[in-house]
């Protein structure tokens, strides 16, 4: 659980980090596949790890439509994942916490089905899987 944020009356919320680097073609439908899962995502954080392709412009255009999608943008590229899944972490308020990739989609009921082993086996952490999309050449 985020240690940032209490539990809600409408039970346990999840926020879920996508971060992207130069993926415009995916990007949006990352984060439209955190959105599709429903009331239980309060939030959809997009790291924007100082892209150059146009992926920030797309999601502040969605986040303008969108009230659960925040957009970050990383001033310096971090090289790697860990620093911008970070940077996500820290802007999260839900008490539990996913991490997906630009060129990853979430199917039907992902969220739900991870959440509910979590809570069923009261554990702190829970691992499942995403469609995989690889980046071109």
């Amino acid at each position: 659980m985020h240690p940032h944020a209490p539990r809600t009356p409408r039970g346990p919320q999840v926020g879920i980090v996508v971060i992207g680097y130069n993926d415009a073609a995916h990007v949006t439908t990352a984060v439209r596949s955190a959105l599709a899962q429903g009331p239980v995502v309060r939030e959809v954080v997009a790291v924007d790890d100082c892209s150059t392709d146009g992926s920030a412009e797309l999601l502040a255009r969605l986040a303008a439509t969108e009230p659960r999608v925040k957009v970050v943008r990383r001033r310096v590229n971090s090289g790697g994942c860990g620093s911008p899944r970070n940077t996500g972490l820290d802007r999260v308020t839900s008490p539990y916490v996913m991490f997906l990739d630009s060129d990853d989609v979430l199917p039907p009921g992902a969220v739900d089905a991870l959440l509910a082993a979590a809570t069923g086996a009261d554990a702190e952490v829970a691992g499942g899987l995403c469609v995989r999309r690889e980046l071109p050449g």
